[in-house]
C-alpha cells in the first residue's frame, strides 16, 4: 500500500485502487481522469501503479471527486449502483452465480441482462475468467482475507445464439457483503488491447496480483 509521507488521516488510503476503480467505474482512460485533475498521464500512471502518492492537496481533490459512492458503497442502491455503471462490471456470488451485470457488460458482450443473470459464470463464460474465479476462492478472496485484486483476462463468453466472443480487459476486483452476509464479487473492467494485455501481465507476473487486508 503507498502511503503518503507524514502524518495524515488519509495515510491509510490505497491509492492505486481508489483511482482505479474509479476509473473503471466511470469507463476512463488515464489520459481523461488526468485531464479532470490538471494533471499529466504519466503523473497518473505513477499514481496508479504505487510508485508514489499524490500530495495532500491532490489527496483532497480525488476523495471529493469520487466520494463515498466508490469508496465504500453502501448496500441501499448497491446493486443498482453496478447495474448504471457504463464500464464491465458484474456482481458474482461464491457459488459462481451472475447476479447483476451493468449496462456497460451488456453493451460490450451484445448479450441481453436476462441471459446472464441468474446463470452461472461457467454457463456464459470460459477460460481466463473461470480461472480467476478458481483463483480467488483458492486465495480466500471469499472468505474476506483478499481486499482488492487486479488483472488482465480475455473474456471469452458464449452467446445464446450459439456465437463466441472473447475480448481482452484490465479488471479490479473487490468484495462486498450481500443482504444474506456472505460476500460478493464486485467485477470491474475496462477494455484493452492484446499488447496491453500481455504488457498488464508481465507487470502482475502472471494473471493477477492481490493486495491482502492490512
Amino acid at each position: 500500500m503507498v502511503r503518503a509521507p507524514g502524518k495524515s488521516e488519509n495515510a491509510d488510503i490505497d491509492w492505486p485502487a481508489v483511482l482505479k476503480k474509479y476509473r473503471f467505474s466511470k469507463n476512463m482512460k488515464q489520459a481523461s481522469l488526468a485531464e479532470d485533475l490538471n494533471v499529466t498521464q504519466a503523473m497518473i500512471s505513477r499514481w496508479e501503479s504505487g510508485a508514489i502518492a499524490p500530495g495532500r492537496d491532490m489527496q483532497e481533490r480525488i476523495l471529493a471527486m469520487v466520494a463515498q459512492e466508490t469508496l465504500s458503497t453502501p448496500m441501499v442502491g448497491w446493486r443498482q449502483f453496478v447495474t448504471d455503471q457504463p464500464a464491465i462490471a458484474a456482481v458474482i456470488d461464491p457459488d459462481g452465480q451472475i447476479e447483476t451485470v451493468s449496462v456497460g457488460m451488456i453493451r460490450e458482450t451484445g448479450i441481453a441482462r436476462g441471459d446472464f443473470e441468474g446463470q452461472r459464470i461457467d454457463e456464459v463464460f470460459s477460460g481466463d475468467l473461470l480461472k480467476l474465479f478458481s483463483w480467488l476462492s483458492a486465495t480466500g478472496f471469499f472468505d474476506e482475507r483478499v481486499e482488492t485484486v487486479e488483472s488482465a483476462e480475455r473474456y471469452c463468453f458464449h452467446r445464446p445464439d450459439g456465437a463466441e466472443d472473447s475480448f481482452c480487459v484490465h479488471n479490479m476486483h473487490w468484495w462486498r457483503r450481500g443482504e444474506d452476509r456472505r460476500p460478493r464479487w464486485i467485477l470491474t473492467g475496462a477494455r484493452v488491447d492484446e499488447a496491453e494485455l500481455d504488457a498488464l501481465r508481465e507487470e502482475f507476473g502472471g494473471q493477477a496480483r492481490i493486495m491482502p487486508v492490512d
